[in-house]
């Protein structure tokens, strides 16, 4: 899975891939920490991960990769977050401070002890 970051792309410009919540798992590396949102288009229509949102400015401010994936066939959008080992819990709970809705569905990824 290609992860955007704060200054290697423009993940505007780039756009999500159109893949699913398979890819998504198949995809992570399991030295590393994940956080994943996921929005169902059916209940609001438009993806609510707008790359003007604010959290964008705190993903690139800490440094941290992401990637926006849309399930064209469950008309699902995700925002996978790749996150430091051990900082799963917290940046999830910054993150939720950035005014995702309520009925956001969101999943941890812990990296495996090595």
């Amino acid at each position: 899975m290609e992860a955007h970051s704060g200054g290697s792309k423009d993940p505007g410009k780039q756009g999500p891939e159109k893949k699913n919540f398979l890819w998504i798992k198949q995809g992570l590396d399991p030295k590393s920490g994940y956080v994943i949102f996921e929005h169902d288009l059916k209940y609001r229509g438009q993806s609510i991960f707008d790359t003007g949102h604010r959290v964008y400015a705190f993903l690139k401010k800490k440094g941290l990769s992401w990637q926006q994936v849309v399930d064209m066939d469950l008309s699902m959008e995700y925002l996978v977050i790749r996150v430091p080992p051990g900082e799963e819990d917290r940046t999830l709970g910054r993150i939720l401070g950035y005014g995702f809705p309520e009925h956001m569905v969101y999943y941890i990824f812990k990296a495996e002890e090595v």
